[in-house]
């Protein structure tokens, strides 16, 4: 889908994106883009700024698998062997 539009750059070299072209690009006010010049034209691209190594955390996943754990903590659905650290120690060591 082609989006295309106007702005104008302000004396301080910023421009103010449009709601349309935020929409078309999954990006909200906060985000990161990328401004790649090619063949003399700009083109933005959305980039999360999340470290490589860490990249595993924010998978759909391991997501899913936080909030089902945070339900269960709140819930009080663990061992009791996990109530203090000194505990799971124990536990990890036997």
């Amino acid at each position: 889908m082609a989006t295309s539009t106007v702005m104008k750059i302000s004396p301080q070299g910023q421009i103010r994106i449009p709601k349309k072209v935020l929409m078309a690009l999954k990006i909200v006010p906060g985000d990161y883009v990328e401004v790649d010049i090619e063949n003399g034209q700009a083109v933005l691209k959305p980039r999360k700024l999340v470290d490589p190594s860490q990249g595993w955390y924010w998978t759909e996943e391991w997501q899913k698998n936080e909030t089902e754990v945070d339900k269960e903590m709140e819930d009080e659905q663990y061992s009791p062997l996990l109530q203090t650290a000194e505990k799971g120690v124990k536990w990890l060591n036997e």
